[in-house]
């Protein structure tokens, strides 16, 4: 019998790194922290200017736009903190679409396909939304802002009604049912505080009462927090031990 001395299918293994479905708390808390870090530092050093509207009502909250983007060291940290974790976003995104691949439905692929897209749309409008500020490029920020918000909304549902209704096994373990719970709350979390933000920035704009300024703040926070709590649902998806470095590429097992 014939044995050939290399086989081409067997993979050289240069290198491991260990737990890759952990990156998805990395991804999450580097923004997150470094949220709360421009909101103290806001709310200890410039209170009065972030909190300062065109009415001169007071308030106690100041909006997110204030907190990361007019004042120093806050506009740098931000800043820093996203394009810094930018690239984990995007390989998560990657392993999430290889997760959807293996649990959604053949016939329903392309209801993962559109949340992938949106994901992605999501992710640069966050960047785009970073880099331009509301104070110095208002119009490029707001657009960024609104595109953020319509995907990151839509990319939640799609991917609720995904593994709650499409999935090709009726029957999943308590890691995925506790998983798809959490993201059902935190999409409703995350919709509920956005229209209750809308609300209060318009009434505050009409009748300039005293704290709907904050209360629109607040509201913005909770769309902060809901939506990074969806996105750290990734690690009960995700059920991957190492990323390999082989002679072919990278390779998730």
């Amino acid at each position: 019998m014939y044995l050939p001395l290399y086989n081409e299918s067997e993979k050289k293994i240069y290198h491991y790194i260990k737990i890759p479905s952990k990156l998805c708390y990395y991804v999450v808390s580097v923004p997150l922290f470094a949220f709360i870090a421009c909101v103290v530092i806001t709310m200890y050093k410039d209170f009065e200017n972030a909190n300062n509207t065109h009415c001169k009502v007071p308030n106690v909250f100041p909006s997110i736009s204030a907190s990361i983007g007019n004042y120093e060291p806050q506009s740098t940290i931000w800043k820093t903190a996203i394009y810094i974790h930018a690239p984990m976003r995007f390989y998560m995104l990657y392993l999430r679409w290889k997760y959807y691949r293996s649990v959604v439905l053949e016939s329903c692929v392309v209801i993962a396909k559109l949340a992938v897209f949106l994901n992605i749309i999501e992710n640069f409008a966050l960047l785009g939304l970073t880099h331009w500020t509301s104070s110095k490029n208002y119009p490029y920020h707001e657009v960024c802002f609104k595109t953020f918000i319509g995907a990151s909304v839509f990319y939640m549902l799609f991917t609720c009604i995904m593994l709650s209704k499409l999935r090709r096994r009726p029957n999943i373990t308590y890691r995925e049912k506790h998983s798809v719970k959490l993201k059902w709350r935190a999409f409703i979390v995350n919709i509920t505080s956005f229209a209750s933000a809308a609300y209060f920035f318009l009434r505050h704009n009409r009748l300039c009462e005293p704290y709907v300024y904050s209360m629109f703040g607040l509201a913005e926070y909770i769309v902060v927090f809901s939506n990074i709590l969806f996105h750290s649902t990734t690690v009960y998806d995700l059920q991957i031990n190492f990323i390999c470095l082989t002679n072919r590429g990278i390779v998730v097992e």
